[in-house]
């Protein structure tokens, strides 16, 4: 390329490397811990009834860990905003990089708007423990009111897409000590939910009964036995796995069940270690504070879910499933406990309620500081994908512009703030909210893993000139990125399977529509500005031969 020749938007990208080690780390850890964890994981003693959930957990973090690593190694290469994109563009084919990028942007569009809304329902459902362990009725009226109306959760949605979408046009100074703060904010909390968890393992059920008792009132936790049992409980569990005694780990469980359902929402429950690649146009030193960043997360995210969940499922036992089918089958029978949604936060509060709430209350309050800690980093990830498909002169021109004074891509941040709240509006409604699916977000970014995987095991073959930019380590003469990627391909295209068989069973045809829909819109915007680029006289294939200026 001659030096006067321009193929991208800009000789440079106008950003600043501001980021280090640590932030990548807490990136991560504000992107992963959340709802995949807190809600999806523990309901699988409801939705994947006789899992072994530890174990499933460990199978889930070890493919995520794997297309981390796949990710990891194409940053290092190709350290620019979004590389999982410009790495597959660059290695695989650019329309294949522009499928997998837009598929990427329509989940974390859909994601920034669906969490910001149902922020209401995890406050609500934090302050109504709150007001139960403190015996404060008002603030359980409060919880309650915030868990069930519509209008709160538009409201407070939108505010969070404000003040997070704000934060981030002030520039990534800003946006780093926002998100750091976030991180050990909760993370205080999350030593709490850890200590409570650890207690739990200690006692006898005799012991859990009592303190279950001492905060739900007399009685309590024997009215979850008596109507699990009597609406169902055991003929439920034997309808997954064909013997009513297998309600799960630590008691006997189903390997079927552990090795297909439970192991795509683990996976969904780990999904994002790698996603400070999305900056990784913004880290300073990428291939040395990327690799540290996101290696450190890969190993907190691991021992928090380990230590809450197997100390807590070893305390409660064959409880933890009777209260989550109870919860979800025979609520309306209760009397004396309260109708909640099962997290992990509420089996370990429930055990301090009655003697010490300060420790219920940091435990429950674990659960909307990690999700609340996700939303800059979650409204981050469109923002950046908008920048680099407009720098590549593939997306309005406008997206690729970086303000003078922040160096944030201003407008692709305005409107990805405007889509988010275009989403609450739409979730607000009844007809239209239940327009996507868990499954569906971790099959569409399965997409990305996948391809990533494939790239950046025949990088050293394909582009052997980038492949010596980044990590060339080998064992004998075979690169080690081919041997991690080659594992990484075939533990994503696992997942990919099983998500795309979740996502074809959707009887509401949601789902699959929802992926068709975001591939064929990807293909049509490909389509139109290769043609408008060619015909503007600019040589599309010189574009995608090119790594994008720093």
């Amino acid at each position: 390329m001659s030096s006067d020749e321009v193929l991208f938007i800009r000789k440079t990208s106008g950003l600043v490397r501001e980021i280090g080690a640590f932030s990548v780390m807490a990136i991560a850890a504000n992107y992963v811990i959340a709802d995949g964890f807190y809600l999806f994981t523990a309901g699988q003693g409801y939705s994947a009834p006789g899992a072994n959930i530890p174990l499933a957990l460990i199978i889930g973090g070890l493919i995520m860990s794997l297309a981390a690593f796949a990710v990891i190694f194409l940053t290092m290469a190709m350290p620019r905003t979004a590389s999982d994109y410009v790495g597959i563009s660059r290695v695989l084919h650019p329309l294949i990089g522009y499928v997998e990028a837009l598929l990427v942007f329509g989940v974390h569009i859909w994601i920034v708007g669906a969490l910001s809304f149902f922020m209401a329902w995890f406050w609500g459902s934090a302050i109504i423990q709150i007001g139960l362990a403190t015996h404060n009725p008002s603030l359980v009226s409060l919880g309650e009111w915030l868990s069930v109306d519509t209008g709160a959760a538009v409201g407070l949605g939108i505010l969070y897409v404000l003040i997070f979408g704000i934060i981030s046009l002030l520039g990534v100074k800003i946006f780093k000590y926002v998100v750091n703060i976030l991180f050990v904010i909760a993370l205080i909390a999350g030593v709490a939910t850890i200590a409570g968890a650890i207690y739990a393992s200690t006692l006898s059920l005799a012991q859990i009964r009592s303190l279950w008792d001492m905060t739900y009132g007399a009685g309590a936790y024997d009215e979850i036995v008596r109507v699990a049992e009597a609406g169902g409980w055991k003929e439920y569990i034997a309808s997954s796995t064909g013997d009513p005694s297998k309600w799960g780990w630590p008691g006997p469980w189903s390997p079927e069940i552990t090795l297909s359902l439970s192991i795509v929402i683990s996976a969904y429950a780990f999904w994002g270690l790698e996603f400070a690649n999305y900056m990784a146009g913004e880290i300073d030193k990428p291939k040395r504070n990327f690799l540290l960043g996101t290696v450190g997360a890969i190993i907190l995210v691991f021992a928090y879910y380990l230590l809450v969940s197997v100390p807590t499922l070893f305390g409660f036992r064959e409880f933890f499933s009777m209260y989550e089918y109870v919860m979800n089958e025979a609520s309306g029978q209760l009397t004396i406990n309260p109708v909640q949604t099962p997290t992990w936060a509420v089996f370990i509060a429930s055990l301090f309620g009655g003697w010490a709430p300060i420790l219920a209350v940091l435990v429950t309050l674990a659960v909307p500081l990690w999700v609340m800690n996700g939303l800059p980093v979650y409204m981050m990830v469109p923002t950046r994908i908008s920048f680099a498909l407009a720098f590549d002169r593939f997306f309005p021109e406008k997206m690729a512009e970086v303000n003078v004074r922040f160096r944030t891509p201003h407008w692709s941040i305005i409107v990805s703030m405007a889509i988010a709240i275009l989403m609450i509006l739409i979730l607000a409604s009844p007809e239209y909210g239940p327009l996507f699916y868990a499954i569906t977000a971790v099959t569409a970014v399965a997409v990305k893993w996948f391809l990533s995987a494939i790239a950046i095991t025949i990088l050293p073959y394909r582009r052997p000139e980038i492949y010596k930019e980044g990590y060339t380590g080998t064992i004998g003469k075979i690169p080690i990125i081919t041997i991690v990627g080659g594992a990484a391909t075939i533990a994503t295209l696992l997942l990919l399977i099983l998500g795309i068989q979740q996502v074809a069973s959707d009887p509401t045809l949601v789902s699959p529509l929802w992926m068709i829909g975001w591939t064929l819109l990807a293909i049509a915007l490909y389509s139109y500005y290769r043609w408008r680029n060619i015909k503007k006289g600019i040589e599309v294939k010189k574009i995608f031969a090119e790594i994008p200026p720093a």
